[in-house]
């Protein structure tokens, strides 16, 4: 009986070809890291991602943003509601996404919650309505009116993320003080993708008018010859 033995040297080749197939499928595996090129402050390296909370869509986070931020401290407590700029969403998904239904939705519900504890800087957004106090039956002069100044103290910063083919996306969005820097408030939520609106004006989806048909020849009477 004959036997064959495989060479040292091809034992090596392919245990190490195992260990590369192995390597790959590991690697295959494992989460991309979708943060790259994010503008917003991160975990360090080496830390735990921080995992996303599932909203379901980008109004439910702006409901969930609006309450954390007016439980901050520094929100409750202010004296004078604190003025805030918010510019909109970004995106670093990995293909060009329409960011306009995001920012108008997110911007909306944080308008409607936090509109007696904030004051924004865009002048597309509604003024603050603060109802006036009861007048004193004291004879002294009302203090002046305090003035506001058009810089913020504080920012919304909110960032798409993920792959365009998924069918949901990361939204994180974070309350940082504009003079410090410092993040107050940090969320990062799964959602839906929305649907962006179609541009005016445009008929692309409406069926071909219909085209006039030539009206049927007039009869001349005449038969045919017997």
């Amino acid at each position: 009986m004959i036997f064959f033995q495989m060479p040292a040297a091809g034992r090596r080749g392919a245990r190490g070809f195992a260990l590369a197939a192995l390597a790959l499928a590991v690697a295959a595996c494992a989460p991309v890291d979708d943060t790259i090129g994010s503008r917003l402050t991160q975990a360090p390296p080496g830390a735990e991602p921080q995992p996303p909370t599932d909203a379901g869509d980008i109004a439910i986070v702006g409901q969930e943003v609006a309450h954390s931020i007016m439980d901050l401290p520094a929100v409750a407590d202010a004296a004078t509601p604190p003025m805030v700029q918010f510019t909109g969403v970004t995106s670093i998904v990995d293909k060009p996404v329409d960011t306009d239904p995001y920012t108008e939705l997110l911007r909306d519900r944080l308008l409607l919650i936090t509109r007696e504890k904030l004051r924004f800087v865009e002048r597309t957004l509604p003024p603050l309505v603060i109802s006036p106090k009861k007048k004193s039956k004291s004879k002294k002069e009302a203090p002046p009116p305090v003035e506001v100044s058009s810089d913020p103290d504080y920012q919304v910063l909110a960032e798409l993320r993920g792959h365009f083919e998924d069918d949901t996306y990361k939204i994180q969005v974070q309350f940082v003080d504009a003079h410090t820097g410092d993040v107050l408030f940090n969320g990062l939520y799964r959602i839906h993708k929305e649907m962006s609106a179609s541009p005016s004006g445009d008929d692309s989806t409406m069926p071909p008018p219909e085209q006039d048909t030539p009206p049927p020849s007039a009869d001349t009477g005449t038969s045919a010859p017997l």
